[in-house]
């Protein structure tokens, strides 16, 4: 072949060659034409989805914004030396500043008054270990105010998890700060004026009760001086009213007491039976002529001594029993206890205090519980009464953890009932009484006697004798303060007055003798101005042991203590003779010879107590002599009991 065919075939292999690369060029070009046409597409897409997350997060900004600025929280950006990144708009009212005053600024410096700074120290704490947390403090206002804010700080992150700053959401406690001021405030003046009231109430009480126990007092003296029958009705209504008012003062005395706190729980043994049924023997003396029975239904499983407040039990049970008796008319005032529950030692006991009497309607049988409150205006104007003793009898069981309430029907009767735990001890109340001291082998001499008198007079004839005799005795001043001086030491006697005031000698025998007590089975001699047989009988029926009439002479007092003692070893007290004195012929000297016995020392002690407290009293006489007032002169004369 010639090299012009070879050069030929050479030339057309380099065309088709040419023809193929330009056909792959071709091919590569429309490929990447192609490409470029689908990375415009994307960067549009891209684009338009940039856009449209950069305008859902600037809607959503703005919605957060807008709900920040609604709850009224000021917002501010800091960087870690505390200086002011940025200040969101409410932040800026908040203090008075505006942003450029606010921007690149200390806020400690700037805005936090000075006793606020080392409580921002302690927070710094927190805030650099990049924890959230919340605290109160105060700000300084761009006017010099203080500013009480709750402030949130949360940790700022770079895009590289790396601690750049914080945000503080602060919010205005400014409102909330000053209703807290008025409220202590208002407390502390409340609590004042509540001490105030307390001591208003006690010392009024004081102050109305001395002379009441006084009136009270006269008038069961008055009652031994053989009124008429018209004086008798006189001083029925006198000794009734006084008791009224000196009812109503203790229970606003009491209601006081419990509403400043004062009345706490005492715990200590008790026999419940014994105290229920000296409560059923006082209710029995007292409705005594009145055609009302008082019955007691007490559970056969209640037989021991039980751990508990025995004085606000009595109380409770008292004031229902009061409650009972003043409306009841006829029929019976009924206490019934069962057990109404029983785990381990402990016990829940259930009281009712029910009646015959006129009953509540059951619209308002939530009013009586309420204070100062009664069911109706009549009863208020017909019996009387604060309408304190159902509010107190229910405070008094709730301080026990116990409640209480009601059932009544008009004219049928009313029922109140109410559940105390109790703790049970095991222990037979018999079986304590059993331990009580013999009085027998006791010298007279060391001998404790109990003297319940309220006449001064009679006080100072009684204390004479006890210390010329060398016998060691107390005195208490009505039958209350017995009962008192009963519970807490023993007595080998107890010489009792029966006529006394807030509980006389009867009601304090009774109470004596029917609870648990150091002195249940100690002898007690009554001792009253009236020869009447009556009081005499009743006397032994309350559980008196002996009696004894006024006015007695030395000795036979004596020949009583040694009598009711009952020692074997009875010292013989010789009384000391006093041969160079003698009383003036001029008085009744056979009888100031037997009550005095020749004693100069003990006469002119007495002699001078009745000049001191006595001679007072017939001043007055003289003018009613001389203008020959007999009548009037009757009613001034003293009374034949404070003669002795």
């Amino acid at each position: 072949m010639s090299e012009i065919e070879l050069l030929k075939k050479r030339i057309g292999r380099e065309r088709n060659a040419r023809k193929q690369a330009e056909t792959i060029l071709e091919q590569k070009a429309l490929e990447l034409f192609q490409a470029n046409d689908k990375l415009r597409k994307l960067n549009e897409s891209l684009e338009q989805k940039v856009e449209e997350r950069t305008r859902k997060l600037e809607v959503s900004e703005q919605k957060y914004r807008m709900i920040m600025e609604n709850m009224q929280l000021g917002l501010v950006e800091l960087d870690l030396d505390h200086r002011i990144v940025r200040a969101y708009d409410q932040f800026c009212q908040m203090t008075g500043f505006s942003p450029e005053e606010l921007t690149g600024q200390n806020i400690g410096q700037l805005l936090l008054a000075q006793k606020s700074i080392n409580r921002l120290q302690e927070e710094e704490i927190k805030g650099i270990k990049g924890q959230g947390h919340s605290f109160e403090i105060q700000l300084r206002k761009k006017n010099g105010k203080l500013l009480w804010v709750l402030v949130s700080m949360a940790p700022i992150y770079d895009l590289n998890n790396k601690l750049v700053g914080s945000l503080g959401i602060h919010f205005d406690l400014s409102a909330r700060k000053e209703l807290e001021e008025d409220l202590a405030t208002a407390k502390v003046e409340a609590e004042n004026a509540k001490d105030a009231e307390s001591q208003f109430l006690a010392r009024m009480s004081h102050e109305i009760r001395t002379p009441l126990n006084a009136i009270i007092g006269m008038s069961h003296i008055l009652y031994d001086t053989h009124p008429t029958e018209a004086q008798q009705e006189y001083l029925s209504i006198l000794k009734s009213s006084s008791d009224i008012l000196l009812a109503l003062i203790n229970d606003i005395l009491d209601f006081s007491k419990i509403q400043a706190g004062e009345i706490t729980v005492n715990l200590k043994e008790f026999d419940l039976p014994g105290l229920v049924r000296s409560l059923q023997k006082t209710f029995q003396h007292k409705l005594e002529g009145k055609p009302v029975e008082v019955n007691v239904d007490l559970d056969q499983d209640i037989k021991y001594l039980l751990i508990g407040d025995d004085l606000l039990l009595n109380q409770i049970l008292l004031n229902l029993m009061g409650n009972a008796a003043k409306f009841t008319a006829k029929g019976v005032i009924g206490v019934k206890v069962k057990v109404l529950q029983r785990l381990e030692k402990k016990c829940v006991l259930e009281f009712d205090v029910h009646d015959t009497g006129i009953g509540v309607s059951e619209e308002k049988l939530e009013l009586i519980f309420e204070n100062f409150k009664q069911a109706d205006g009549e009863v208020r104007h017909k019996f009387g009464g604060t309408g304190l003793g159902l509010a107190i009898t229910r405070q008094l069981v709730e301080l026990q953890g116990g409640s209480i309430r009601a059932e009544s029907k008009v004219g049928i009767g009313t029922s109140f009932i109410f559940t105390i735990e109790y703790e049970d001890t095991g222990i037979i109340a018999s079986a304590t009484t059993e331990e009580l001291p013999s009085l027998a082998h006791i010298d007279i001499a060391n001998s404790r006697i109990l003297v319940a008198e309220d006449n001064i007079m009679n006080r100072k004839y009684v204390a004479t004798l006890f210390k010329k005799w060398d016998i060691p005795m107390h005195f208490a001043h009505n039958g209350r303060e017995a009962v008192e001086k009963a519970q807490q030491e023993p007595y080998d006697l107890i010489l009792m007055d029966i006529s006394m005031p807030e509980m006389d000698g009867y009601e304090a025998t009774i109470a004596i003798r029917n609870t648990k007590n150091l002195n249940q089975h100690t002898p007690i001699v009554a001792l009253t101005a009236s020869a009447l047989v009556s009081k005499k009988d009743k006397a032994f029926r309350v559980g008196m042991t002996d009696y004894m009439a006024k006015p007695f002479k030395p000795m036979n007092l004596l020949q009583k203590i040694k009598s009711h003692i009952n020692s074997q070893q009875t010292q013989v007290l010789q009384m000391e003779e006093t041969t160079n004195f003698a009383f003036n012929e001029k008085l009744d000297v056979d009888t100031l010879e037997a009550l005095y016995e020749d004693d100069l020392e003990y006469a002119a002690d007495l002699f001078e107590t009745f000049l001191d407290y006595t001679v007072e009293e017939f001043k007055p006489l003289k003018g009613l002599i001389e203008a020959q007032d007999w009548p009037c002169l009757l009613y001034t004369s003293p009374s034949p009991r404070d003669r002795g």
